[in-house]
């Protein structure tokens, strides 16, 4: 067991490292700040091996997408390929999402390989960044990128890669990311034949060992849970539309079963989630209680069996718009899944609110201004946790705007940012730079329970309580966040 657990921390510190110099090189504010990627390595079977993932969105994507690109490329891998899928509807969670395969061959035999997938910062759509209140398909989101290879036995496809940069409004951003993708994957498989030859077939015994470890510490707190079915509904509005989650939640012999019958059918906006997401959202209620105590792999997520009815809400027909599901419907998904819990009571002490949703903002300059049109993704506060500090978990693990940063970069001076005598975060900035058109992510309340956005120019106040897209701030215009408590805590 010792054994087994040194071999793994090295397999664990190849996936780390593969994030960690992926924050360092990049340029995309989205990995460097955001943090908006995940890493992993997976076995030659396609196990999920470890997982280091920054944002809970890509808890199973990285899987199915993995699982998606070797089952299109049956009998056509061979060393030196690399694999791209960035597809909401085939294994992905929302547009602009990408996934880098690069298998690893050694002896010519496929071995552990590297992945990461990334949040890139424009894959086209009708708005820079893709987020489109308005959408109501894919296509109004995202260039849909169905499984290619960027590489093949190593050679760099030039016709691909110029395909790629013409669906971009950041071709110079977007060849970086995948520059830096690359050479991180590059990296991380030098590291790993170099366990190979040190270690050989004792590397998959390390795996299979953690894998079952992690498996063996769900089921001992999952065994601890109520025997009844547990369940619970939540309900948004999107566009005045009234959006229903209701989930039935068990455990079955050593699993859990998330079942969301009931759930209202799709809608004709962006909040409509993939069954990817839905089980990234549904399962990390269950999983933030030993999120920091076990590693993520093959064994975690075996322990999840989610449904959800094709045509609904959580499970969408394509060409269904999905592109708010992790801002938006997520944060909704896990606080069905908990109230579920608390209702059976489950511990509360362990299965406490997790979710948080809040007010984001998209900044591009008008379209036509430059050759290059890369838009600015803000959410300079966030809702309160229910222990009342800091950010909720599904807020991920970037970090709060910082003042000096926006200002240096974007020319915003925060000149407010506190909590109000109704307990609100304020967060006020003005723009000294240029013009901008602005798209909105609101959750969606007529008692603006979940936050608003306030733009302040010299004519008028102009106040928004649910998504809107081209708006328009000048220089010397202020814009107003508000989030609300209630966004990270559990409501009746």
């Amino acid at each position: 067991m010792i054994e087994s657990q040194i071999q793994y921390s090295k397999i664990e510190a190849i996936s780390r490292q593969m994030g960690e110099n992926l924050q360092r090189i990049s340029r995309s504010s989205l990995v460097s700040e955001d943090r908006s990627f995940a890493t992993s390595l997976f076995t030659e079977d396609l196990k999920l091996a470890i997982q280091h993932a920054h944002e809970p969105e890509h808890l199973f994507a990285i899987n199915e997408s993995v699982a998606h690109l070797f089952e299109y490329f049956s009998f056509d891998i061979a060393d030196g390929d690399v694999l791209l899928v960035a597809d909401p509807y085939t294994g992905g969670t929302r547009g602009q999402a990408m996934t880098m395969a690069s298998p690893l061959f050694h002896q010519g035999k496929l071995v552990l390989f590297p992945v990461i997938r990334l949040q890139m910062t424009d894959l086209a759509g009708e708005f820079p960044g893709g987020l489109n209140a308005n959408a109501f398909e894919v296509w109004q989101e995202s260039m849909r990128i169905t499984p290619i290879k960027l590489y093949k036995q190593g050679l760099l496809q030039r016709d691909v890669l110029r395909f790629l940069l013409a669906n971009s409004r950041t071709p110079s951003l977007y060849e970086s990311e995948l520059q830096g993708m690359y050479s991180c994957l590059r990296s991380a498989q030098e590291q790993i034949l170099e366990l190979i030859n040190q270690h050989g077939n004792k590397l998959n015994q390390s795996i299979e060992v953690m894998s079952n470890y992690s498996k063996n510490r769900l089921v001992e707190q999952f065994n601890q849970l109520p025997k009844e079915v547990m369940k619970s509904e939540v309900t948004f509005t999107s566009e005045e539309e009234l959006a229903k989650i209701a989930v039935s939640l068990y455990s079955n012999e050593n699993h859990i079963i998330i079942d969301f019958e009931g759930t209202s059918k799709q809608l004709e906006t962006p909040v409509n989630a993939t069954l990817t997401t839905v089980k990234a959202y549904a399962a990390w209620p269950l999983l933030a209680p030993l999120a920091d105590e076990i590693t993520i792999n093959d064994g975690v997520l075996s322990m999840f069996d989610v449904q959800a009815p094709e045509g609904s809400l959580l499970h969408p027909r394509f060409p269904a718009s999905v592109g708010f599901s992790s801002m938006i419907t997520g944060h909704f998904i896990s606080e069905a899944v908990t109230k579920a819990l608390q209702k059976g009571h489950a511990p509360e002490s362990i299965y406490s609110a997790i979710h948080g949703v809040g007010p984001q903002i998209v900044l591009f300059p008008p379209f036509g201004n430059s050759k290059e049109t890369e838009p600015i993704f803000l959410a300079p506060g966030y809702p309160e946790s229910k222990q009342g500090f800091g950010p909720s978990a599904l807020f991920g693990n970037r970090t709060l705007i910082s003042a000096e940063e926006l200002e240096f970069h974007h020319s915003f001076e925060i000149i407010k940012r506190e909590v109000n005598d109704n307990d609100q975060m304020i967060v006020r900035l003005v723009n000294k730079g240029n013009d901008y058109l602005v798209n909105m992510i609101i959750p969606e309340n007529s008692e603006k329970k979940y936050g608003s956005i306030t733009i302040y120019s010299d004519e008028k106040k102009e106040t928004y309580a649910k998504s809107v897209v081209e708006k328009q701030l000048k220089p010397g215009d202020e814009i107003e966040f508000s989030y609300t408590k209630e966004g990270g805590h559990l409501t009746s």
